[in-house]
């Protein structure tokens, strides 16, 4: 955190329960108070977008902060007591020589953690939670209060354990984690001694330390514990953002995953009963009975009485049999006048039946192509490619430029691009994405991938240079596992996935991939290379 310091505060925004402070040179700096992910982490402007595409809610806290903090300068940052407590101080120029200092304080402390703005009085301005007295008779948190800390550990400072080390006060040394401190007590004294060493000291190389799992708690040391997970390709400086960002990100792909899933949801739903609907048209309703109802009264027309409700008829069916029927009829029409109702009738039915036939394809067709895309969105896990989708279903607006001159080209259907170096790969993300990469981007000798036997995504292979042998079969297993990871049965192992070249392949409607293709191959997927690329 000490790199970020002078850097001014460039902009002010928040989601749910996180604030983030972006400063100057693209630098975000993510405060969490959430009970399952409190810290704070350094992230990205792009990291940062995402997260607020995911929030559904702005804290209160964010309004103030911006009015008194926005433009200033981050000129401290410090742990307090060595309690799970960090505080950043920002000082901002108001004119003629005076400034103000305002301090933003994080309280780590799991479900009752907090975030407190003061001012340099140590009055509280605002807060994330207002904890009132009914709340907790140790502290109120309130704006207009005096801020006053949790109460505080009264630990062995590491300094004077480290002078003398007993595995009897090793689980009372002040400023670790009760679990990291169980878990050195079942180690030598010595190596416990060692292993605390290095804390709290300016001096402290860190890039020796080693991020690790202890079950599910996080911690670096300069060595991994027996019984420790270590944490591969992380540094310690990615540990705010295991702890942070990454619970936060996974709850907004989550939540924006589940608007778009409820949105395709709803439209598989209306589909299916559109042609619920259309089907009871075509065949549950008789027209030829009222053809014959108009044909049976015309011909009976000179024995039936004026204003009666019914009338008892004969006529012959197809096969020459002699029918005898009772027809219900309105008593204010005449017989000739009830007969011309039932032609009416009939012929709505038959015109309404010729349109429905073809309404049904093509609501089929929607019905297909929702389903295909359900099983596409269900199994992404990235913003990107929620993104794509989104823009095409309208849950996320594309705004246009505000000048009105320029108009942006129509955006492509939704679908990913991977370039291997060697090979460019793209993965359609929804039925007109599939289409798009399938039938317009693919070239004949492109190489066509889709899980077997389920909804999913068409991916292409393209060689951009003659691979080896080995980059041939690495470009295969890839592109089978990214076509199995876009389908239904995405986190299945072992899917089959059937590959050939895109000219083989035909487009149909109705199937799983809504393609007919011959001469293919096949290969279980795996998970080879994907989060890499």
């Amino acid at each position: 955190m000490e790199k970020h310091m002078g850097k001014r505060v460039r902009k002010l925004e928040g989601g749910d329960s996180w604030v983030a402070v972006s400063v100057f040179g693209g630098t975000v700096l993510l405060l969490s108070w959430g009970s399952q992910n409190c810290g704070i982490a350094v992230i990205s402007e792009k990291e940062k977008k995402e997260l607020l595409a995911g929030s559904k809610q702005t804290p209160p806290i964010v309004n103030a902060l911006k009015s008194s903090i926005s433009g200033a300068e981050l000129t401290g940052v410090c742990q307090l007591n060595r309690d799970r407590i960090i505080r950043l101080t920002f000082t901002k120029i108001i004119g003629a020589g005076f400034s103000n200092t305002r301090h933003l304080t994080l309280e780590m402390m799991e479900r009752y953690s907090n975030l407190i703005f003061t001012d340099e009085n140590e009055t509280i301005l605002e807060t994330a939670k207002h904890i009132h007295p009914a709340d907790n008779r140790f502290r109120s948190v309130l704006p207009g209060h005096h801020y006053s800390m949790p109460p505080e550990f009264n630990g062995i400072p590491l300094e004077d354990w480290l002078r003398d080390p007993t595995s009897d006060t090793l689980r009372s040394v002040a400023g670790f984690g009760k679990k990291l401190l169980e878990k050195l007590s079942e180690v030598e004294v010595e190596r416990a001694a060692r292993l605390l060493d290095g804390f709290y000291k300016n001096e402290t190389d860190t890039s020796l330390y080693t991020p690790q799992k202890i079950k599910n708690y996080l911690t670096v040391l300069p060595e991994l514990l027996e019984g420790a997970s270590p944490l591969p390709d992380a540094a310690v400086s990615d540990t705010g953002h295991l702890t942070v960002m990454s619970p936060i990100a996974d709850v907004s792909i989550q939540r924006r995953r589940k608007a778009v899933t409820d949105q395709i949801r709803r439209e598989i739903v209306r589909r299916e009963r559109q042609i619920k609907d259309i089907e009871k048209l075509l065949y549950e309703e008789d027209a030829d009975k009222y053809k014959k109802y108009g044909d049976a009264l015309v011909a009976n027309s000179w024995q039936i009485t004026p204003g009666a409700r019914e009338a008892s008829v004969t006529y012959w069916d197809g096969d020459g049999n002699e029918i005898r029927d009772t027809v219900p009829l309105d008593p204010r029409l005449s017989a000739a006048k009830n007969a011309a109702s039932y032609y009416a009738k009939y012929k709505k039915i038959i015109s309404a039946r010729e349109r429905a036939v073809k309404i049904l394809a093509k609501v089929k067709e929607e019905l297909d192509d929702l389903r295909e895309q359900y099983a596409i969105v269900m199994s992404m896990d990235d913003p990107e490619s929620l993104a794509l989708v989104e823009e095409e279903l309208g849950i996320k607006v594309v705004k246009n430029p505000k000048n009105g001159r320029k108009k942006t080209a129509a955006p492509l259907p939704p679908h990913k691009r991977f370039d291997l170096g060697y090979a460019l790969v793209f993965a359609g993300l929804s039925s007109r994405g599939n289409r798009y990469v399938t039938f317009k981007l693919a070239s004949p000798g492109d190489i066509w991938f889709h899980a077997r036997g389920v909804p999913g995504s068409h991916v292409i292979l393209r060689f951009t240079s003659t691979p080896t042998e080995e980059e041939r079969d690495k470009a295969i297993r890839f592109c089978a596992s990214l076509a199995a990871k876009y389908s239904r049965n995405g986190g299945s192992p072992g899917q089959r996935v059937d590959y050939t070249l895109r000219k083989f392949v035909s487009p149909i409607r109705g199937g799983e991939a809504n393609v007919t293709y011959r001469n293919f191959s096949s290969i279980a997927a795996g998970n080879w290379d994907l989060e890499r690329h």
